[in-house]
This record gives C-alpha cells, structure tokens and sequence, in this order.
C-alpha cells in the first residue's frame, strides 16, 4: 500500500494538464462519467487513505457493483483519466487492480508553437479538488488541533492579565507553559507536515 509521505505529495505537488484533460475538472463536464470518477475516486482514496477498487468506485457512483458498471468504469478511466495522468493504475495481484489520483491540484497548461519548437505555458490559477477529499493523516488535525487549543489559552491568558484577573506571577508561569506547548507542536508539525500545514493550515 502507498505510504503517508507518498499522499502527502500527491497533495503538495501541482500537477500540469492539457486542456483537453484538465475540462473533466471543470463544472461544464458535471455529466460526463469522466467527472464525476475523479470526486468518487478522491473521495474513496481519502476516506481509505489509499487506492479504491473498481466495484468500490462503481457502488459510490452507480449505488450498484455489477460486472457491467465496473466495466463501464474501467474503460472510461483507461480511455480518459489514466491517458490524462490525472488517475494512476496500481496492480496488486492478477485480480486486484486499485486506482488513486496522481494528485489533488491541477494546473491548466496550452500549447504553444514557435519556430523554436512548442512549448507549454500555465493559464489560469491552480485548480483545487474539494480538501474534504484530500488523503490527510489524523494526525495532522490533531497535531492542528492541540497547536490551536494552546493558541487560544494563550490569548485568553493574556486578556485575562490585562483585565487584572490573574496576579503577574501565575500570569508569567502559564505564559511560559503556553508558549512551550505552542512551540512543541509547532516543531511536531514542521518536522513531518511542513509543506502540506503551508496549504491548509494557514
């Protein structure tokens, strides 16, 4: 199974996409299949923590797991998401082929042609899929959540002292333990989640 640090990345890293694969993003392609493969299978990987089968996929989308809709599925990822790269295909033994996404924000890229030869360039801003389907560790939100509660105690000491409710020497004794329980999980969080605390935890 992928890692932690390999879904961190997926995350973290922009992914560049043609035009005519990064429109299966947009809302104009709301009914195609392609679509709404992409939500399911980011949704699936993220409640997992990691790649989703077929019949997973099918009973997410279709609320049905027969033959015939992972087929349908199969062949519109093949023909779509896994040409794109927006999909990657992972095969675990003969029966049992999982797919998750290549990453979670996509850059739309348009060709362009020069007689120095073609290139590409970005347009637009970097497209985001909803952070609720994003693969993220539970230790991220707690580490997240106790860095916050001891934010919080720190600025309700600090008024607490400036109203005249706490004596200055209790005041300077919880302000030196708030700020080392407020510098340990920062450090925590730094050390293992600096990149993806950049995106969401600001």
């Amino acid at each position: 199974m992928l890692n932690e640090e390999d879904l961190m990345n997926r995350i973290t890293k922009v992914r560049y996409l043609r035009e005519e694969c990064f429109k299966y993003l947009e809302e104009s392609s709301q009914e195609m299949l392609a679509h709404q493969l992409i939500y399911s299978i980011a949704k699936l990987s993220s409640e997992k923590m990691g790649p989703v089968k077929l019949g997973e996929i099918a009973q997410d989308i279709f609320s049905i797991s027969d033959k015939a809709k992972q087929d349908n599925i199969r062949l519109t990822i093949e023909k779509t998401l896994l040409k794109c790269g927006i999909v990657e295909k992972l095969r675990y033994a003969p029966n049992d082929v999982r797919y998750i996404m290549t990453g979670y924000r996509f850059q739309k890229t348009k060709k362009i042609e020069s007689f120095r030869g073609d290139t590409s360039e970005p347009v637009g801003e970097v497209f985001e899929l909803p952070r609720s389907g994003w693969p993220i560790s539970d230790e991220y939100f707690i580490l997240r959540a106790k860095k916050e509660g001891f934010v919080e105690a720190l600025k309700k000491i600090n008024s607490d002292y400036d109203s005249g409710k706490i004596p200055k020497g209790s005041y300077e004794i919880l302000l030196h333990m708030m700020n080392e329980n407020v510098n340990r999980f920062t450090k925590k969080i730094e050390a293992k989640y600096s990149e993806l605390d950049e995106l969401v935890g600001k």
